[in-house]
C-alpha cells in the first residue's frame, strides 16, 4: 500500500481480532484499503477491535470504508471497539461534522 500501514492480529483460530489502519488514509490508497477489508470480512473473530493509528491525513473516502466496514460487522454480529489514535483537530472536525458518534469517536 502507498503510505498506508495496514496489519493485522489474529486468534489461534486464525480468525482476525484485531486491525490497525494508519498512514495516508486518503481516495488515492481507498481501492487498497477497501480490498484489504474485504479480504479479512469472512475471517473476523467475533470481537474485533479497530485502532487508527496516527493517520498522517484522513479524508472522507476514508471515513466512508470504515462506515461500510461497521455495517458488514453489524450484518455479521461481530462486536468491535474503535481506538482512534488521531489528533485533536481531527476529533474536532469529524465531530463537527457529525461523524464522532457515528464513528465512536467519543465512547
Amino acid at each position: 500500500m502507498e503510505n498506508v500501514n495496514f496489519s493485522i492480529k489474529s486468534n489461534k483460530k486464525n480468525q482476525i481480532t484485531g486491525i490497525e489502519i494508519g498512514g495516508m488514509l486518503v481516495l488515492e490508497n481507498a481501492q487498497l484499503i477497501k480490498n484489504e477489508l474485504l479480504k479479512i470480512s469472512d475471517i473476523l473473530s467475533n470481537q474485533v477491535k479497530i485502532t487508527i493509528s496516527e493517520p498522517d491525513e484522513i479524508d472522507i473516502s476514508f471515513i466512508q470504508l470504515i462506515v461500510a466496514f461497521i455495517r458488514v460487522m453489524d450484518k455479521l454480529n461481530v462486536s468491535f471497539q474503535f481506538n482512534w489514535m488521531i489528533d485533536e483537530d481531527q476529533k474536532v472536525l469529524l465531530d463537527h461534522v457529525g461523524l464522532g458518534q457515528e464513528l465512536f469517536i467519543n465512547n
